[in-house]
């Protein structure tokens, strides 16, 4: 009697161990930790400095000395790029100096009558003060091609668009030109696309995490580059009327040059490269 008392005991007490182990609340799984999230302010890309301007995007190209520009005009542009990689671009080879002066003595003929057809398109456009109005334009295209941050993927598009022009014959230049100049453009056009996301990273940073720190998130662009003007007629060519073009010309530029595109990298200087032709012992 008293064996079945102890064990009747028993198992009320493993009886009441059950049915509190079934009343215990389960333990959910630990709490993954948070995702790590970057803090780090963003940097400038390709070295360039903070708070620098870029052009305006219109039609989805940023705005560029390179735009709405005539054949002859597209030419004289793509060889005054060719020249800022002679000047600025060192490879073993020395590749962009020899192209450059390889193709003035090629192509000698062809440049200089496109260098005559866009000074007479300024003459035309402007009178006397055409001229003067190129020259700005020619500081602001070389300022442009030099900006620093853009050397290194410059150069060899540069070398690649040189040994293309002196492939092919002087005939087929001014079709090409246009699209030289686009492709020598490319690299600042992505080049200030990956500012504008820059700029779009920092101000997302800023809005998390930047609270004490004060950063400008959207510099003032740069204002937009004077555009050449249209092809004027051939030399001995006499309306009977004013022609259109000369009707919707502004006004002769008489207001100081707009302000290079290099200019937006503190620290660059003007212009100091050459429009003559680079001195060589080389054919």
């Amino acid at each position: 009697m008293l064996s079945m008392r102890r064990f009747a005991g028993r198992l009320s007490l493993v009886s009441l161990a059950a049915i509190a182990a079934c009343s215990a609340p389960v333990k959910e799984p630990p709490t993954p930790p948070p995702p790590v999230v970057e803090t780090i302010m963003p940097r400038p890309p390709m070295g360039a400095v903070e708070n620098m301007s870029i052009p305006e995007m219109v039609d989805g190209q940023y705005l560029t000395p390179n735009r709405k520009v005539t054949s002859n005009t597209a030419l004289w542009h793509v060889r005054m790029a060719l020249n800022v990689a002679a000047l600025s671009c060192r490879s073993p080879a020395d590749l962009p100096r020899l192209q450059y002066n390889r193709l003035l003595h090629v192509h000698g003929p062809l440049l200089t009558a496109a260098n005559e057809a866009v000074d007479r398109n300024y003459t035309v456009a402007y009178g006397g003060s055409g001229l003067g109005a190129r020259e700005r334009l020619n500081t602001v295209v070389y300022n442009f091609f030099s900006l620093p941050p853009v050397t290194k993927s410059f150069c060899p598009v540069a070398e690649t668009v040189g040994a293309k022009l002196l492939a092919m014959p002087s005939s087929a230049l001014l079709d090409y030109a246009p699209t030289a100049l686009a492709e020598l453009e490319k690299p600042f056009q992505d080049f200030y696309a990956a500012y504008a996301d820059y700029l779009r990273r920092l101000a997302e940073w800023q809005s998390r995490f930047g609270a004490s720190v004060t950063v400008v998130i959207s510099p003032t662009p740069l204002p937009p580059p004077p555009v050449p003007p249209g092809e004027a007629p051939p030399p001995g060519f006499s309306p009977s009327v004013t022609s259109a073009m000369q009707q919707n010309l502004p006004p002769p530029p008489d207001a100081p040059a707009t302000p290079p595109a290099a200019s937006a990298q503190p620290g660059a200087t003007g212009p100091k490269l050459m429009i003559q032709p680079l001195p060589t012992n080389q054919e």
